[in-house]
């Protein structure tokens, strides 16, 4: 059977209505003033913003967690005057919404869907039951709630992919600096005005030379690996560029993702015999990964593919891009077709993000 070609949503347009929903971890009550915040940046730059969020009842079971964060998803699908839905963050439980969503709904009404981290599920979820092109980008408490405005590059990376203004989403750019750590109100210091430290960028890095094409698809490691098996998961990762990034912690929140488990995530990955059929691997760059750290993951995915996979070929591996549990962040087109090409230095996204003109 011949796969269906994506469906492409609509470009964003100024005047356009946002949908901020929270499927996974629901910190509305806590962070009132950083969502307002967001709101607002996200107005400034000329669209209109809604809210689709049910406080939950205390206590609360998880059937009916489930059904709320459902419809309040369905809502934000079902309504036409809504463009775009960016997640507020990720969290721990967006999978169990997965069994219960409506896919024809979401078929008959493309749109941009936005978000990381826990959202890897969705992203897998929306892409192969209805065949919607996903973004894998910036959440709004991580990304657009900072005290004197987000970062430029993500910003700027954000509206030339979703409005389409570019066309082609073309090469890849890299950041001069990054965050040290997210906003202070992550941890729950909703009135915080402390302004996010930054420091410089660590520059690209090709683990591994080479040059290939193919379909870019992944997220966050440890859930990229969950996923594989369930039926959500593309039943062959041939010609698959992969695209990997590690989340915050272990047990510890603030603490970068061990080493041992994204070491653990590369084996189960390569047992899962999806690291033998890929195209080509793009890590994201770590949260807290110092010099040391890099060295050692770069070291890490050299072995899991050439010791455990046994692959000793020109598979280009590409480290420290702009995704993943820190800031400034790309937004990226799942499903798109990209370019790896170490001689030439370059991640290229081959496709547009979003189709031609609005849908009526």
């Amino acid at each position: 059977m011949t796969p269906r070609p994506p469906i492409l949503p609509p470009p964003l347009r100024p005047g356009d209505l946002i949908a901020l929903i929270s499927p996974s971890s629901r910190l509305n009550d806590d962070l009132p003033t950083p969502l307002q915040r967001g709101q607002s940046f996200l107005e400034s730059l000329g669209f209109r913003v809604c809210t689709i969020y049910t406080p939950f009842p205390k206590p609360i079971t998880m059937a009916e967690s489930i059904r709320i964060r459902t419809e309040e998803l369905h809502a934000a699908f079902a309504d036409n005057s809504i463009r775009a839905i960016l997640c507020t963050l990720g969290g721990q439980h967006a999978n169990e919404l997965l069994p219960f969503l409506d896919y024809e709904l979401i078929r008959a009404h493309p749109k941009i869907f936005l978000g990381y981290s826990d959202t890897t599920f969705l992203h897998y979820a929306l892409e192969s039951r209805a065949g919607l092109r996903t973004f894998y980008g910036p959440s709004l408490l991580t990304d657009f709630c900072d005290v004197g405005g987000p970062l430029a590059f993500t910003v700027e990376h954000f509206l030339r992919v979703l409005t389409g203004s570019g066309g082609v989403v073309g090469a890849l750019p890299r950041s001069e600096r990054c965050s040290v750590d997210h906003n202070d109100f992550q941890y729950l210091r909703d009135h915080s005005m402390l302004e996010r430290a930054t420091g410089p960028s660590p520059p690209w890095r090709w683990v591994k030379p080479g040059r290939a094409e193919g379909k870019l698809y992944g997220g966050t490691v440890h859930l990229v690996e969950r996923l594989q098996g369930t039926g959500f998961a593309p039943t062959s990762w041939t010609g698959h560029i992969l695209l990997l990034e590690s989340a915050m912690g272990g047990d510890r929140i603030g603490t970068p993702y061990p080493l041992s488990r994204f070491r653990g995530n590369l084996v189960d990955l390569a047992l899962s015999g999806v690291l033998g059929e890929i195209s080509g691997l793009v890590v994201g760059r770590g949260f807290k990964y110092d010099a040391r750290m890099q060295d050692e993951l770069a070291g890490v995915i050299v072995e899991v593919l050439e010791t455990v996979v046994g692959r000793k070929d020109e598979l280009p591996v590409l480290m420290n891009v702009d995704v993943g549990h820190t800031s400034p962040f790309l937004t990226l087109p799942f499903g798109a077709r990209v370019r790896l090409d170490s001689e030439a230095d370059e991640f290229a996204v081959l496709e547009a993000g979003v189709a031609e003109g609005p849908l009526e």
